[in-house]
C-alpha cells in the first residue's frame, strides 16, 4: 500500500508538471495553425485577382473573440459587388455589406483574436503596428472611396495585377505572443511573431 500511494504521488507531480507545458503546447500550435491559414489565404487572394483580372482582398472579422473569422472575397464586376471567394453564380444577395458569415470562412482558434498586445514598432515592411485599413462594402468599383465601412473588420486587397494596393498586416495573438502576416507594395507576404510585451519580430 505505501509504494502504490508513493507511485500515485511521483504520477501527481509528473502530472502536475506536465500538463501545464502541454497547454502551452496545444495553444501554441493553434497560433501558428491560424497564422500559417492566414497567409496562405492571402497567398490565396493574391493568386485569385490576377488569374481572373479582378481585385480580390480577404475580409478579416475582429470583432467578438469566438466568432472572429477570415476569408477571401472578389469583386464581381457584373454585380459591381464584393462575393465571397467560391460562389459558383453569386446573385445580389451574396453581395458583403456586413460582418454575417457566409459559410466560406475559416475561424481562429479557441485562444487566439485579433490583437497585438503590447507591440509598437512594426514589422519590416509595414509602416505602423495596426490591423489593415477596414473593410467597404456599396462601392462602384474596387477602389472607389465612395460606399461605407463595415465595422469590426479589416482588409488587405489586391489589384488585378496581384499587388496590394497598401502596405498592411493582420496581427492575432493568444495572449503571450503575436503573430502578423504582412504584405509590402511589392506583394510580397511575409509573417513575423514576437511576444506580447515587446516588438522584437522574428520572421516565421
Amino acid at each position: 500500500m505505501l509504494e502504490l500511494l508513493i507511485v500515485i504521488g511521483v504520477l501527481a507531480v509528473v502530472a502536475a508538471m506536465a500538463i501545464p507545458t502541454w497547454q502551452r503546447m496545444r495553444q501554441n500550435a493553434r497560433l501558428n495553425g491560424d497564422a500559417h491559414n492566414m497567409s496562405s489565404v492571402l497567398s490565396v487572394a493574391k493568386m485569385r485577382a490576377a488569374a481572373n483580372f479582378t481585385e480580390s482582398r480577404v475580409f478579416f472579422f475582429t470583432g467578438t473573440d469566438a466568432t472572429q473569422y477570415f476569408r477571401i472575397d472578389v469583386w464581381n464586376k457584373t454585380l459591381a459587388c464584393w462575393v465571397p471567394d467560391g460562389k459558383s453564380s453569386p446573385a445580389n444577395t451574396d453581395c458583403v455589406n456586413t460582418t454575417g458569415t457566409t459559410n466560406n470562412e475559416t475561424f481562429l482558434s479557441t485562444g487566439v483574436g485579433a490583437g497585438f498586445g503590447s507591440a509598437t514598432t512594426a514589422p519590416d515592411g509595414t509602416s505602423a503596428t495596426a490591423q489593415a485599413s477596414q473593410c467597404k462594402q456599396g462601392q462602384s468599383l474596387p477602389t472607389a472611396t465612395d460606399g461605407s465601412t463595415i465595422s469590426n473588420t479589416s482588409c488587405i486587397q489586391f489589384n488585378s495585377r496581384g499587388f496590394p494596393t497598401a502596405s498592411a498586416g493582420f496581427y492575432i495573438t493568444d495572449g503571450t505572443r503575436v503573430y502578423g502576416v504582412t504584405t509590402n507594395a511589392m506583394g510580397l507576404i511575409r509573417s513575423y511573431a514576437t511576444v506580447t510585451s515587446s516588438s522584437s519580430w522574428k520572421a516565421y
